[in-house]
């Protein structure tokens, strides 16, 4: 911990880097009383030629106006603009180089006494058509990037991702937090929404934790995280949203297979990409088993004399063994230099085994019989999305209008059976128990969008329209049975409903770009929400609508020095999931019973940031955030107990929660081939509830640090670890967890094959976790163990060849909205 924060105050104290500076002079006054200046500031901007899209890190030099050595250089930043402060009159030109780029000269530009102020036509770099039958990669991205609006992580630079699932890359992403259950929190909250190359998917209706164990981490490329969305953005997701982008290949015919075996994971994947004139298509296909293991113990007594049992004792062990199957597809035809066709696609299989064991006891005042109960569970999930878009591009750089449709499906069958034993146990069973679970959850959307740059001055209005219609439908039946009688239907604990959500939303947003660097947008989003439920065994039927206007405004300013600060201000909501909204009595476990509320409102968050960034050429990068977020209404997890101390949790909309903090990451490379980054994130967390009269705060921090070492002879090595600390919840407080392991890693064949061994927490089987509950009326004292010691052999080969040519951007649809269980 002390190296991690040496390193980065280390990191902060660097000078910054210093302004690019052609010549610096004072104006004179001409003969005729006007003042003349003898110095112009020249900026423009470099775009794709074929997507019209800008190009950055692109290298501009600016060449002397007598021969052509460059007297000035610069990048170009996320909008692919440049500029040149004090450049004196003369004659110039411009050379733009970048990789899978031809180089461009530009023709000669002429600067006057009396232009101040210089701004230039977009310059067109042209991709390299030339394919290449083999090609090493020296260089590669930083393993953090900042960008304009996110923070990116580029997950395939990592090592220690070998052979995981992408619940493993999520560790290592700056922002975030994933505790041994795999709920995903970002700057402190969990209300965000998960996305797939700009896209909702399936996979994540059911479980957020589960979709992401069923995902290959050699599948993701980067992972985005964005904290202020723009109005583009739909307005679900408090706290923000979190995009995964999977590898796509450059153009030609390549691919690779990876296998990894290991004492807790086993997989085996695939990717190919193939791209033949005006058609291209990219896939991927894989499959993996992960094995897990644990348990829990909790102890509840009760605060009041009129309790008829004092203190409820409950342990518990488990083991589960998850399957699943994972493919993707992506077809694109181009009619046209400017008309471009695309469907994709993804599926996904899984299967989970598990059985558990738990033991129940009592302190009460009249005996009462213990008794241990035997569960057995399997559950089967089938998914996939389809997208199909069209784009229609113009000759003028980043007008475009795009029209997508996407289909989603995800079909969930689960079963459970139970046999219940007094204790001390014999081989008598008093009770038996067991259920089928079917559910299907679809999503249809439609959405259209237009971007319009202005021809004068950097000035774009983005506009769009979208229609979601969600079904939900489910059908829980379960029998029981006592030793001595048949299984027989319970009616009373079936569940039946049929929920039907539909959203309606339009934006517009204003980007303004000055020539000195200022970027303006001002933004807003309309969504109407219309909810039709009917929850057949309860009786209930239930219909509501609502409607809000989400404001979004941001403003930043780059320097010369590569240097950024950023003031935004969002407001968000996050509609409740059907899981929130269910009123169907969860009773699996008879002294823990949980219940939806079909009456939740959405909530409605503001959010005001503030960024500072810097990046110099040599690789340093720092991003310091100060946030703030206050949730008037927001949705939070209430338990309250009865006499005979059962417990009953259920949703309410009962509180504010307020989130204050820092986060503070630095990447750099302290020499050639030695990338260092860490993270530090400070938040300060606020509950309070008037109608329970309780009042929850604490300071929590989380702390990570990842150091890559390149050696001799194509071998690496490379060390990362983390620790957060207890967080609170509205009645108690969950605990702190850490993360750390190695990775060693061996390049063969020109790296066509590479052999990567990772051990995660080495040096325990398992991690626990204690968690504690406080109101007036009970107090809770529970830990729960998982496994935690992850050791894995990965092996990767890699075959074809590839095109350099640069793929055209695609645009998907992106449904950020439901809060979800993670």
């Amino acid at each position: 911990m002390k190296l991690l924060l040496l390193f980065l105050l280390a990191l902060i104290g660097l000078p910054a880097h210093a302004q690019s500076s052609v010549r610096t002079a004072q104006g004179a006054d001409s003969a005729d009383g006007t003042t003349k200046s003898d110095s112009s500031n020249i900026s423009g901007i470099v775009i794709d030629s074929i997507s019209r899209k800008p190009v950055e890190f692109a290298t501009v030099a600016l060449l002397g106006p007598t021969d052509n050595k460059p007297i000035a250089g610069d990048l170009t930043d996320a909008t692919g603009r440049y500029s040149f402060n004090n450049v004196a009159p003369g004659q110039y030109r411009l050379r733009i180089t970048f990789i899978g780029y031809e180089d461009r000269t530009s023709e000669a530009v002429q600067i006057n006494q009396t232009e101040t102020e210089l701004n230039l036509p977009p310059l067109l770099l042209r991709t390299v058509s030339q394919t290449l039958n083999e090609v090493t990669i020296t260089g590669q991205r930083d393993l953090i990037e900042d960008k304009e609006d996110r923070v990116v992580y580029n997950a395939g630079n990592d090592p220690t991702n070998a052979g995981g699932t992408a619940i493993d890359v999520m560790k290592k992403v700056p922002m975030l937090t994933v505790d041994p259950d795999g709920t995903i929190q970002l700057k402190g909250s969990s209300s965000i929404k998960v996305l797939i190359n700009n896209k909702p998917s399936s996979i994540m209706a059911r479980s957020i934790s589960e979709a992401l164990q069923m995902i290959p981490a050699e599948a993701i490329k980067s992972v985005e995280v964005i904290t202020a969305p723009s109005a583009k953005y739909d307005g679900e997701g408090t706290a923000g949203i979190i995009n995964i982008i999977t590898k796509s290949k450059l153009q030609g015919v390549v691919g690779g297979v990876t296998g990894t075996t290991g004492n807790r994971t086993h997989n085996l994947g695939t990717n190919l990409n193939m791209k033949q004139g005006k058609m291209g298509l990219t896939a991927y296909g894989g499959g993996n088993m992960n094995l897990n293991d644990g348990g829990s113990g909790s102890v509840r007594r009760s605060l009041l004399a009129s309790q008829s049992v004092s203190e409820l004792r409950q342990n518990s062990t488990n083991r589960n063994v998850n399957r699943s199957g994972y493919g993707s597809f992506n077809l694109d035809y181009e009619l046209d230099s400017t008309n471009q066709f695309g469907v994709d696609g993804s599926f996904s299989s899984g299967s989970r085994v598990g059985s558990s064991v738990r033991d129940t006891r009592y302190v009460a005042v009249q005996p009462r019989q213990p008794f241990r109960r035997y569960s057995d569970n399997t559950g089967e999930n089938t998914s996939y999305d389809v997208n199909l878009n069209y784009t229609r591009q113009f000759k003028r750089p980043e007008q475009e209008f795009t029209f997508l449709t996407q289909l989603n499906n995800n079909d969930n069958d689960s079963r459970y059976s139970l046999n219940q034993f007094v204790l001390p146990e014999n081989e008598f069973i008093n009770y038996r128990e067991k259920n089928t679970n079917r559910n299907q959850t679809s999503e249809f959307t439609v959405q259209s969008d237009y971007s319009h740059p202005f021809k004068k001055g950097k000035k774009t209005l983005e506009v769009g329209v979208k229609s979601i219609l969600r079904t939900v439908e489910s059908d829980y039946r379960l029998q029981s049975a006592t030793d001595s009688t048949d299984f027989r239907d319970d009616p009373r604990r079936a569940n039946q409903f049929d929920y039907r959500q539909w959203v309606v939303a339009s934006y517009a947003s204003f980007r303004l770009i000055t020539t000195k660097r200022w970027s303006y947008t001002l933004g807003a989003r309309y969504e109407y929400t219309a909810i039709d439920a009917n929850f057949v065994s309860n009786n209930t039927t239930f219909n509501d609508q609502y409607q809000i206007l989400m404001p979004n405004v941001a403003m930043s300013k780059r320097f010369k020095n590569n240097q950024r600060v950023r003031l935004s201000y969002n407001q968000r909501i996050q509609r409740p999931n059907i899981f929130f909204l269910n009123p169907y009595i969860n009773s699996n476990d008879p002294k823990n019973l949980s219940y939806g509320n079909p009456y939740l409102d959405p909530e409605r968050a503001h959010s005001i940031e503030f960024t500072y960034s810097v990046y110099t050429k040599k690789g340093l990068s720092i991003n310091a955030t100060l946030f703030g977020r206050m949730t008037n209404n927001a949705i939070e997890r209430v338990t309250t107990v009865d006499t005979a101390n059962i417990s009953y949790s259920t949703y309410q909309n009962i509180a504010k929660n307020s989130a204050y903090g820092l986060n503070l990451f630095g990447a750099g490379r302290p020499v050639k081939n030695w990338q260092l980054n860490g993270n530090i994130s400070l938040n300060y967390s606020i509950l309070n509830s008037a109608a329970l009269n309780i009042l929850n705060r604490n300071w929590n921090y989380r702390l990570s640090a990842n150091s890559n070492v390149i050696l001799p002879h194509d071998y690496s090595i490379q060390f990362q670890g983390s620790y957060q600390s207890a967080r609170i919840q509205l009645q108690g407080q969950s605990g702190g967890f850490y993360g750390y392991g190695v990775a060693a890693r061996k390049e063969f064949k020109k790296r066509r094959v590479v052999l990567t061994l990772n051990a995660e927490n080495f040096l325990s089987r398992y991690n626990t976790i204690s968690n504690q509950f406080r109101t007036v009326t009970f107090i809770t004292d529970a830990s729960s163990y998982n496994a935690f010691r992850n050791v894995r052999l990965t092996a990767n080969w890699r075959f074809g060849s590839m095109n350099a040519k640069a793929n055209r951007t695609k645009k998907r649809i992106s449904n950020d909205d439901g809060k979800g269980v993670d």
